[in-house]
């Protein structure tokens, strides 16, 4: 049997976190942390294959607790340990600059059978102390649903050896470790808030890829992609956004592909665009989207059609522009998916400032994909907009790593204001401790 325990979104005063057993049912078991010890014995819901339940997963709340804490948790069966972790929850202020900061981790596409030796996992419990982090935003791509290739371009999957192929897909991601390292030592350290990309799913999901059999009919589609609606709302984010304070500091976790629409018009509801306005519009201080592609992009043109659709490719980009253009404080946009590292930015027409920090991949998926660092287009947006001005866009010189890494994002109070440092981490093949090197600072408000 296997055990798992992965801490979800947090407060200041609760941690959510994730419990799964796989390989029988769960029996007699218990959770310690939090001063507190919880018999886990209802709440089960099962994820089936082929009519057996192959996982058994539930959320657990763990409430009462202190802001900016950390609280190791163990799964006990009849006594016996078969998993740890470590909550956290949010600290109800920022610390002062001359403190330890709030530390935030970025990162985005892990394949999985591209890092057999862990060494994304072993690079994050080699980070040093005083910049571990407290929260992890994981921004898409956290497993490969699709891979490897040539896989399924060459069979088309009946649903029930499909629902197989992506639980085993998420298990074999989720529980890898050893040596150290491993996907699962991610995981299980820290409160983590995560958004979806394409490989949640297929590439390009939901239109149809020439690497994915089952996409080239609708039924197929449609098929695949409930099963991986499914699993992202099981393993993943059980909701379409989250949002949290930490003193002044505003954040907000959208996701872009879930609710992607196949015509090219939208990538999010209606409602949750309306939200995401609301957001903006009442910031009182600098704020913090998370999402799963590039904001600061240009058009892919008609071939994105078929490789990758970005956001400036769909209609819905314009207000999602405009909602930006008209942030009354800076906002610091974190995102993953295009294999490189950068920091980019504009003054918007509003004075404030539009900051955008990519992390990716923690593992590669293909080298034919990566290597290649690429700045940020000269104007925000790329190509004229109704309603918007095309804003000059820079790309931060110290800063054009293409190879694996995650970002660490600290933040710290300046008086009024917030000072921000971004630190880019390259993973280590040899499973040797990271050397993060500090890329960016800058002052918001």
């Amino acid at each position: 049997m296997g055990h798992l325990i992965v801490p979800l979104e947090a407060t200041q005063t609760a941690a959510t976190v994730w419990l799964g057993v796989t390989g029988g049912a769960p029996g007699d078991l218990s959770l310690d942390g939090g001063g507190a010890s919880r018999r886990i014995d209802a709440g089960w819901q099962e994820w089936q294959t082929r009519g057996v339940p192959r996982l058994w997963y539930q959320r657990v709340t763990l409430e009462g607790l202190q802001p900016g804490g950390r609280y190791p948790l163990r799964l006990l069966e009849q006594g016996t340990e078969r998993a740890t972790a470590a909550a956290t929850t949010l600290p109800d202020r920022l610390p002062a600059i001359d403190d330890p900061p709030f530390v935030c981790l970025v990162g985005s596409c892990f394949a999985r059978d591209r890092d057999a030796v862990g060494a994304a996992g072993a690079a994050y419990a080699g980070l040093p102390a005083g910049v571990r982090p407290q929260v992890k935003f994981l921004c898409g791509d956290q497993v490969y649903l699709d891979a490897p290739y040539p896989k399924f371009q060459l069979t088309h999957y009946g649903d029930d050896d499909l629902r197989a192929e992506l639980l085993a897909a998420y298990l074999s991601t989720w529980k890898q470790a050893g040596g150290g390292g491993g996907f699962s030592e991610i995981l299980r350290s820290g409160a983590t808030f995560f958004t979806s990309d394409d490989h949640e799913f297929w590439n390009n999901a939901p239109r149809g890829t020439p690497t994915v059999r089952n996409s080239w009919t609708a039924a197929g589609r449609a098929t695949w992609h409930a099963l991986a609606t499914d699993l992202y709302r099981t393993f993943q984010a059980s909701q379409p956004n989250a949002s949290f304070l930490v003193g002044s500091l505003a954040f907000r976790v959208i996701d872009t592909r879930v609710q992607r629409s196949e015509d090219g018009s939208t990538f999010m509801s209606a409602a949750e665009l309306e939200g995401l306005a609301a957001w903006v519009a009442g910031l009182d201080g600098p704020g913090v989207l998370v999402l799963g592609q590039v904001v600061l992009a240009d058009r892919g043109g008609w071939w994105s059609r078929f490789k990758d659709m970005g956001l400036p490719d769909f209609e819905q980009y314009g207000e999602f522009v405009r909602i930006l253009q008209r942030a009354p404080h800076d906002v610091v946009i974190l995102t993953g998916d295009v294999h490189y590292g950068r920091v980019a930015g504009c003054t918007l027409p509003t004075g404030s400032e539009l900051i955008e920090i990519i992390a990716s991949p923690f593992s590669l998926v293909d080298p034919r994909v990566g290597g290649r660092w690429h700045a940020a287009p000269d104007g925000f947006p790329s190509s004229a907009i109704p309603g918007t001005l095309r804003c000059a866009v820079w790309s931060a010189p110290d800063h054009r790593l293409a190879t694996n890494q995650f970002a660490t994002v600290e933040f710290a109070a300046d008086g009024p204001r917030v000072r921000l440092t971004v630190r880019a981490w390259p993973i280590p093949m040899n499973g040797t401790r990271p050397s993060g090197t500090a890329v960016f600072t800058r002052t918001l408000q």
